[in-house]
């Protein structure tokens, strides 16, 4: 399902660093309370929001993600620009549990280099609207889809394709890099109208199974 700036999400329990209710910056040794969340809200150059619901009944919107964590204390500590590596790319959302990667387990590969294992949530992914046509949101080179991974470390992470290396209770992924690969970000963009714009259908009639024919132009 695609949304205009808010949208549902598989809900989940965690802990919010009370630094939010404080208007204060996320410390890992502030005091956490326990809430659910339930919405993400995309406004494009902000990093991923949540709305929640506490166990007092308040509900506020627009958490920043580095504001939420799955343990009670302590944990690790990456600032938002690592466990985010881009901001929301338009108002336009949608968000699915790839049923492929459902639960599995990955490492993401953060600023320093290093992996984090993290559990896979759920995907966000973007596109242009009537409102918003400008943008990476549906560029070949420019667009990237966004990963929810739940951390070791407890903090959560908003990740594309080419920083996450996934791991396979099965057999399939049994391969490790020997080196770093030299592939490059796909650039192209196809269109099947336009490639075929040189053929036209050989009758002007609205017919079901009709012939085309190689256009003279």
């Amino acid at each position: 399902m695609s949304n205009y700036l808010n949208i549902d999400i598989p809900p989940f329990w965690c802990f919010l660093d009370t630094g939010f209710l404080h208007d204060e910056p996320p410390d890992v040794k502030n005091e956490r309370i326990v809430v659910e969340v339930f919405s993400f809200t995309s406004i494009p150059q902000r990093c991923g929001m949540f709305s929640i619901m506490t166990e007092y009944g308040s509900q506020h919107a627009r958490v920043p993600i580095h504001y939420l964590r799955s343990n009670d204390k302590e944990g690790s500590d990456y600032p938002l620009d690592w466990i985010q590596l881009w901001d929301t790319m338009s108002y336009y959302v949608s968000c699915n549990i790839n049923e492929y990667t459902k639960n599995r387990a990955a490492k993401i590969m953060l600023k320093d280099h290093s992996l984090h294992k993290s559990k896979y949530l759920f995907t966000l992914d973007w596109c242009f609207g009537p409102q918003y046509k400008s943008g990476y949101g549906e560029m070949a080179a420019g667009h990237k889809c966004g990963h929810v991974f739940l951390g070791e470390g407890g903090q959560f992470f908003i990740q594309p394709n080419n920083r996450v290396l996934w791991m396979d209770g099965g057999s399939f992924i049994s391969r490790t890099f020997d080196k770093k690969p030299d592939w490059k970000v796909f650039s192209k963009e196809f269109s099947c109208e336009n490639t075929g714009s040189r053929w036209i259908s050989k009758s002007e009639e609205e017919e079901y199974f009709y012939e085309f024919k190689e256009s003279k132009e």
